[in-house]
């Protein structure tokens, strides 16, 4: 069943695509909160290793299993009202975990956070979609997979700063009254907002197995895994990396590591340029992840100056980035119909949390495995580069599918339409 189309938007709604971005970043920055403010978490709660990596992998457990499941719930609650409640969520999580005084009660909130960021994250691009007219949705598309490594990078740089001026729990309550002025900031630009058709036909399975009986769609969402993969992986291990191979502090690590991080964002920005020019994700996945590849091995082998070796991690970022803004775009080409479209952004953030789960534990099983070096990195990092590509060029979207697909997959008008966003 191919997407259905009816009329565009006439003129996008840019600020309510940058308010939905916002709200992105928020729920992003609940996800880069975590690492910073690890250690004083342990202190005042007395917690261990174990205990703390349960708090840190509590989100990407809660991806790798429920966003599919979420993005069905969205397609038949309603998308904009599904975002509004991952807000509320992210709200109450942070709340809970200020206030709590135990693992417990940290893991219990972790979780809520969790729910709310799969809400927002796999339910705000339709939004973005129903805002967006016809020539506009893959710039729009881009913009929004910039929420993700905007928000790291916002939480990594600010961090270290608001913990040493109002502790881990002040943190948790900042960043939790922002989601709740985000979830405001959100209801209010979408509160007019509707799409053009409503929730998909039959029960919440049966959108589930036609969404999984997209091969295209699994595709996409293994793209996505193998590129979270390589990408988170070296993002978590390159404070310790930097130290250990060029000798720089373990301050100067971490804010080169936000920098590193936030050169993904440009990078978005350039996959919807590439989108705009007629690219697709069969050209854009295996050129990037072959770059990615290169970029890599140039960083765990030390035959290069450090000065090089780093400038080779931010190309590694950069070029990486214009893989999400790809596939936010080409989901929407390749969903059962409208209606299914958060089911299809939830197989991409399915896949997303997959790789983002396995990629750390594995590279640093391969660098144990090789006494310490660096180089044994290589092993997974290019195995999961040479994933990326296969499935992306599997993919095979052609530019005409694209650019009619994107068009249509999420018709959007302003004022009153035969479904709402709910």
């Amino acid at each position: 069943m191919s997407v259905a189309s009816s009329a565009p938007t006439a003129r996008t709604r840019w600020a309510v695509v940058l308010t939905v971005l916002l709200g992105g970043m928020i729920a992003a920055l609940h996800a880069g909160k975590v690492p910073p403010a690890l250690p004083l978490i342990r202190v005042d709660l007395g917690l261990g290793m174990v205990d703390a990596g349960f708090v840190v992998s509590t989100f990407n457990v809660l991806g790798m299993s429920l966003g599919l499941l979420t993005g069905v719930v969205a397609d038949h609650m309603g998308r904009r009202r599904l975002v509004l409640l991952g807000l509320l969520s992210l709200t109450g999580g942070g709340v809970l975990g200020a206030a709590g005084g135990g693992f417990a009660v940290l893991l219990v909130s972790r979780v809520l956070e969790g729910l709310g960021f799969m809400a927002v994250s796999v339910a705000s691009p339709p939004l973005v979609l129903a805002a967006a007219a016809h020539d506009d949705r893959a710039r729009a598309l881009a913009l929004w997979s910039m929420f993700m490594p905007a928000g790291m990078a916002l939480a990594m740089m600010s961090a270290p700063f608001a913990l040493a001026f109002l502790g881990w729990r002040g943190l948790w309550l900042a960043i939790a009254v922002l989601a709740l002025l985000g979830a405001m900031a959100v209801g209010y630009a979408t509160r007019d907002l509707h799409t053009a058709h409503g929730p998909p036909a039959g029960s919440r399975w049966r959108v589930l197995g036609e969404t999984l009986g997209r091969r295209k769609l699994l595709l996409l969402g293994v793209v996505f895994g193998g590129y979270a993969f390589q990408w988170i992986a070296v993002m978590v291990w390159l404070p310790s990396f930097l130290p250990a191979a060029m000798g720089v502090s373990a301050t100067t690590a971490a804010l080169l590591t936000a920098l590193v991080v936030a050169a993904n964002v440009p990078g978005n920005y350039l996959g919807g340029h590439m989108l705009h020019r007629g690219w697709t994700i069969a050209g854009i996945g295996p050129l990037v992840a072959a770059i990615m590849a290169l970029c890599a091995v140039g960083l765990f082998t030390d035959v290069l100056p450090d000065v090089v070796r780093f400038a080779l991690v931010l190309v590694f970022s950069l070029a990486g980035g214009t893989i999400p803004a790809a596939l936010f775009a080409t989901a929407p080409t390749l969903a059962a119909s409208p209606g299914h479209m958060a089911a299809s952004n939830g197989m991409l953030m399915q896949g997303s949390n997959l790789g983002q789960f396995m990629g750390p534990p594995l590279v640093a099983a391969a660098v144990t495995a090789a006494s310490g070096a660096w180089s044994g990195a290589l092993v997974p990092v290019l195995g999961a580069a040479g994933v990326t590509a296969l499935a992306a060029a599997l993919v095979g979207v052609r530019p005409a599918e694209r650019a009619s697909a994107v068009a249509e997959g999420a018709p959007a008008q302003r004022g009153s339409g035969s479904g709402s966003n709910g």
